[in-house]
């Protein structure tokens, strides 16, 4: 292997994705989605998201060895009335999220609005590319994702210790521009795979976003290793919108998991709700995607404040991001290596490992 001595390397995405699905095929997914997954974790380090892209997979590894992934499980619809619930089987759940994404789409266009529930699901990824495939198919959709909190990673404000998950919301909406506005984001102050990355390249986290054991803020990230826990945005405000999606994804879509099952702390109380309501529910679709247009138009003619070259929409930053990398994705150097020490140990070949560049 190439002696890697940048803070970060940049990889083709072709070989990435297929060092992923090779990496997930390794320890027992389907081919199918072995590269589903894949092709989600890529399209999340180019659109600027490399706490859900590929450093994710030697977490993966280690769920799957766990128990608390079961590889070869697919996704099931188990009950269509009066609303749609997929069944992740405590599987791989990007093809669930995406399966109830595309449920809840079909069925709005044909009804005006839709809901769909996932459960039994682990990580899912990031959720805006649900968002955007929903905006795809002419829908808007609005993702509630509760009950991440089996290992009590966030605490409520004001409070010592964790309590809930990260709590991620998500929404997506179409515009004749061709690029939707899109809005995802923890409730959390920083998404926990931020942290990790952070704690694997052994960087301090940007601000502090955590709090220690005795319950006072930092910035290191090892401190949620070391009996922290993660703080809210927005202090009483990202509080109350955290307990929201937390009765709408796990009190109102999860059901209770049984002793035997797999899931771990993390996922065992997990559920998302998804929302999907026709963009032409109300008026014709044409006037709907132009106006939203020209939002998008109004935003960018906001004149730029001192620091920033101009204001973007929602859901910009990840266009332009996929723009810059088109045909490379750049991670952590860090992250690199501890893909190749993980797909080492799972048996693959070094000739599998895709050639990589400092940068």
């Amino acid at each position: 292997m190439a002696d890697l001595s940048g803070a970060e390397v940049a990889i083709e995405i072709g070989r990435a994705q297929d060092l992923a699905a090779d990496i997930l095929g390794a320890v027992g997914a389907p081919d199918e989605v072995a590269r589903e997954v894949a092709e989600h974790l890529v399209d999340a380090d180019r659109s600027g998201h490399g706490s859900h892209g590929v450093g994710r997979l030697p977490w993966y590894v280690k769920y799957v060895r766990e128990g608390v992934v079961r590889p070869q499980a697919t996704p099931e619809v188990i009950d269509d009335s009066p609303a749609t619930v997929v069944d992740g089987r405590w599987g791989f759940s990007h093809p669930a999220a995406r399966l109830a994404t595309d449920l809840a789409c079909e069925r709005a266009r044909d009804s005006g609005l839709a809901m769909v529930g996932v459960t039994r699901c682990t990580h899912l990824g990031r959720l805006g590319a649900y968002m955007e495939r929903a905006a795809a198919a002419d829908c808007i959709a609005i993702a509630f994702l509760g009950g991440l909190g089996g290992s009590r990673l966030v605490a409520p404000f004001g409070g010592a210790r964790g309590l809930l998950g990260s709590n991620p919301l998500a929404a997506g909406f179409p515009s004749a521009s061709g690029m939707p506005l899109v809005v995802d984001f923890a409730t959390a102050a920083m998404p926990i795979g931020k942290v990790m990355i952070a704690a694997q390249a052994g960087r301090r986290l940007p601000s502090p976003a955590l709090i220690d054991r005795e319950g006072h803020p930092t910035d290191d990230p090892m401190a949620l290793e070391e009996g922290g826990a993660m703080r809210v945005f927005g202090d009483n405000k990202g509080f109350g919108l955290a307990v929201l999606i937390e009765l709408l994804g796990r009190v109102l879509v999860a059901a209770p998991a049984s002793d035997d099952d797999a899931g771990g702390p993390s996922f065992r109380r997990q559920g998302l709700l998804l929302v999907a309501i026709a963009a032409d529910a109300f008026r014709a679709l044409s006037e709907v995607l132009d106006d939203a247009a020209r939002l998008q138009d109004d935003i960018h003619a906001v004149a730029a404040a001192d620091g920033f070259e101009r204001v973007l929409a929602p859901g910009e930053p990840e266009h332009d991001s996929r723009a810059r990398h088109s045909t490379e994705i750049e991670i952590p150097a860090g992250t690199w290596t501890a893909i190749c020490k993980v797909a080492t140990e799972i048996g693959l070949p070094e000739t599998a490992l895709p050639e990589a560049r400092s940068t």
